[in-house]
């Protein structure tokens, strides 16, 4: 006998309370998100998805102009919000609230029909709650929360599909809608509600069901193709969806956050604490905040909810049949779980832990049921935990938001520390004083809403930096950036997952060779992010001694000043002010590094920047050692001559930006030295300290000073 659907008998009178009581959760989802949609603006997620947005309403073509890898219906979505309401980030915004207000409807009639009595309220409370408990994912417009609401949308159809055909339908639509926000989620809720809808409809009803869910689904489906078709995009929109995705392979994969030992992260895991662990406790607390054990275990317990969710329901199935909703929501949860494989991330848990909560209702709704006024107790327990967080959180977000200074197309308060400094307003500022609306820029990595907030255009077919196709990438940017004159880059690569100069190193050297810090720029602590502008030509490299260091001999200084090998790999660090950043290991009295080298007959010269203060690496901060000189000798049969010398100064505020250093190496044209990069300490540095140096190269001939910073 097929799972009973336990809320299709209600008496009129009750069906007209619970519409009220879909209704008021309605609202209160709708207004809950709505508290929060003018805070906190999104650079890189949102910022993709109104970037394409802008550019669909210019008449662009996603998938032939716009190169991306995941589902049309966010970006056309937009567009066509963009097209009736105007091109503001509130639209986006604004529905996203209206969309959560449908989920908490949802979430409450899901309950309901699965026999929740008033644990419906909970979940109708629970998903109100979300764009506050979960801060700030579920209050902005992007493919995966959308992907979770249809996803939601389509479990409330499919539990209602045994009472019409229409519904069966809808349901099929909702799993074709979230595989055209993001194709694996959609294939995935595909198998598992045909499985779920197959394993719990009546035998009578089953082909009927089964038939109208595939109907919808290949319906949506065949609008789609329509749509691209006419518009002769069907090749863009398979190689987008298709055949880029499986280009793109494992380099986003992550480890799964270890659930054992309880209160304890794994030390390999540590670097990586900022993917695994909530938005607002780093909003709180800061990136670098130890994290102590209650909150290691609150998450840990979180990141196995949804795998102690899907256990429970094979194990509650023996103590009795389940209603249909358990084996719905259960395939809806199994989609959304699949965000975290490969990548298990903070920002993909979000999306399955309301499904998760959702299911264990479901299986405990008939233990509770056993004892009178539990439901009911629990229910309210469960909305007012909800709704008691949601105040505190609210409230702290609301107080902590800095104001809008994101200049008037991005009207959003940041709450995010590293939003409120003056960095973004600064770049947009900047950018609109020397730019017309319309003029081309670049924004170097993933920072789309840069080119929304100061009104430019992305003469690219990216938004960022997209795995998998970097030679069809470093192409067409190349050919692009020949008309840019401004580019903005995030001065901190991304050490936990890439390296821009690793992704697109031809970029990297055209940025390096062309471009330099924008005239006037300030730089300070605050300049984590920063404009280029066109300088003049610093010639190519003959010898770029940052790809040549694996042949290089390093070696440190012990406490004796006895130079020993240094045979240990070298820590990646970031790149800084446009250049990347060569390190070198230091003993007791500093270190070196050496290389062997003919020099071109008609000479060279050597050339680098010195003097950063301070450095980030996957495993740590550094801090350049003072009371130094950078020094840059050559060697000819054991011998050192120093060809040039640089103080690091270590007055107050020093050490924000490179300082160049060069040596003439024309005077050894066409002999095979040894060029020897080291460090003069006047004082001893810790055992294993570091230092390093800016793009450090050879470049042929004798040259001139070079006419700009390094």
């Amino acid at each position: 006998m097929a799972p009973a659907d336990v809320a299709t008998e209600s008496a009129p009178t009750d069906r007209v309370a619970h519409t009220a009581f879909a209704l008021l959760w309605a609202v209160v989802g709708g207004v809950a998100c709505a508290t929060v949609i003018g805070l906190e603006p999104n650079l890189v997620e949102e910022g993709l998805v109104i970037h394409v947005a802008q550019r669909l309403v210019a008449g662009e073509h996603l998938y032939r102009d716009i190169v991306f890898f995941t589902g049309p219906l966010p970006f056309e979505l937009l567009g066509a919000l963009f097209r009736i309401f105007g091109e503001e980030i509130l639209v986006g915004r604004s529905a996203t609230a209206v969309v959560q207000g449908v989920n908490a409807a949802l979430a409450y009639g899901l309950l309901r029909r699965a026999g929740g009595g008033a644990l419906a309220h909970a979940a109708g409370a629970l998903v109100a709650a979300l764009p506050l408990l979960l801060f700030p994912l579920f209050s902005i417009f992007y493919y995966t929360p959308l992907a979770f609401s249809f996803g939601l949308w389509t479990a409330y159809a499919a539990t209602r599909s045994g009472e019409s055909a229409r519904w069966a339908v809808a349901a099929g639509v909702g799993v074709a809608a979230v595989a055209l926000c993001k194709q694996t989620l959609g294939m995935v809720l595909a198998v598992g509600m045909l499985t779920a809808l197959f394993a719990t409809a009546a035998p009578g009803q089953r082909m009927r069901i089964l038939r109208s869910f595939v109907l919808g689904g290949v319906a949506a489906t065949l609008v789609t193709l329509a749509f691209y078709g006419l518009r002769g995009d069907l090749q863009h929109l398979w190689r987008c969806l298709v055949t880029v995705p499986l280009s793109l392979g494992e380099t986003f994969s992550s480890r799964y956050l270890n659930l054992w030992p309880p209160g304890v992260l794994d030390p390999e895991l540590h670097p990586h604490k900022v993917v695994y662990f909530p938005n607002l406790y780093f909003l709180k607390y800061g990136i670098y905040a130890p994290l102590q054990r209650d909150i290691i275990l609150g998450v840990q317990l979180l990141y196995a909810l949804p795998i102690l969710a899907l256990l429970a329901t094979p194990l509650a199935r023996i103590a009795g049949p389940l209603p249909r909703a358990a084996w719905i929501n259960a395939a809806y949860l199994i989609a959304m779980a699949t965000n975290l494989f490969p990548r298990s991330d903070w920002g993909h848990l979000v999306f399955s832990l309301a499904p998760a909560v959702m299911q264990l209702m479901i299986l405990i709704a008939p233990v509770l049921a056993r004892v009178p006024f539990l439901r009911p107790a629990s229910a309210v327990a469960i909305a007012a935990a909800a709704g008691w967080y949601s105040l505190v959180v609210g409230t702290w977000v609301h107080e902590e938001a800095g104001p809008a200074r994101w200049g008037p197309r991005v009207p959003l308060r940041p709450v995010s520390a590293i939003y409120r400094v003056v960095t973004i307003p600064r770049v947009i500022r900047y950018i609109q004083s020397r730019v017309e609306p319309g003029d081309p820029i670049f924004v170097a990595r993933s920072e789309p809403l840069l080119y929304f907030a100061t009104d430019t255009t992305n003469p690219t077919p990216y938004g960022g930096v997209l795995t998998g196709i970097y030679e069809e990438q470093q192409r067409n940017i190349l050919a692009a950036l020949e008309d840019v004159h401004l580019v903005v880059i995030s001065d901190l690569d991304q050490p936990m997952w890439t390296y821009y100069s690793d992704e697109l190193p031809a970029v990297q050297t055209y940025l390096e060779r062309f471009f330099r810090i924008a005239d006037g720029y300030p730089l300070d602590d605050a300049s984590w992010i920063v404009v280029l502008e066109r300088g003049p030509d610093r010639g190519e490299s003959w010898l770029d001694l940052i790809e040549e260091r694996p042949n290089a001999r390093a070696w440190t200084r012990d406490e004796d000043r006895v130079e020993h090998p240094d045979e240990l790999p070298p820590p990646r660090l970031v790149a800084r002010h446009n250049r990347r950043s060569m390190p070198m290991r230091l003993g007791h009295w500093g270190g070196g590094i050496d290389y062997e080298l003919t020099v071109p007959a008609e000479g060279g010269r050597f050339e680098s920047g010195v003097g950063y203060r301070g450095m980030v690496s996957l495993e740590d901060l550094h801090v350049h050692p003072r009371s130094s000189d950078m020094v840059v000798e050559v060697g000819r049969d054991g011998v050192f001559e120093e060809i040039a010398r640089q103080k690091v100064s270590d007055v107050g505020g020093a050490g924000r930006r490179w300082t160049p250093i060069a040596g003439d190496l024309t005077p050894y044209a066409g002999e095979r030295i040894t060029l020897r990069l080291t460090i003069d300490l006047r004082v001893p540095v810790a055992e294993r300290d570091l230092t390093w140096w800016a793009s450090p190269r050879v470049v042929r001939g004798p040259g001139a000073e070079p006419a700009d910073g390094p």
